[in-house]
């Protein structure tokens, strides 16, 4: 298989996003379960589990900040695409990245 032929995760700023917003809402799904599990931990008297699900929920809070800020910046970069190539949105196109 040559290198032209595998296909590429990120072959454009648009799948970028895609994964971003996928990775996002990944994260908002764990930062759910862990405080169910952290309520759990505090009601059972598992101190040690409880502050290990507190430092990983701070660790996702963290990523998802990265993600938000990765977010914007990609837009951003679409945008200066956009502006760099004389691009005008059409109504279609405008409605599909919505």
């Amino acid at each position: 298989m040559s290198p032209n032929e595998i296909e590429q995760p990120f072959d454009s700023i648009e799948s970028a996003q895609d994964f971003l917003t996928v990775l996002a809402s990944t994260i908002l799904d764990e930062m759910k379960d862990l405080k169910r599990d952290y309520e759990v931990a505090v009601r059972d008297g598992e101190e040690r589990r409880g502050r290990a699900i507190e430092l990983a929920m701070f660790k996702l809070k963290t990523l998802s900040c990265y993600v938000q800020k990765s977010r914007r910046a990609l837009n951003d970069l679409r945008m200066l695409r956009r502006l760099i190539l004389n691009e005008r949105l059409t109504v279609e196109h405008a409605l599909a990245t919505m």
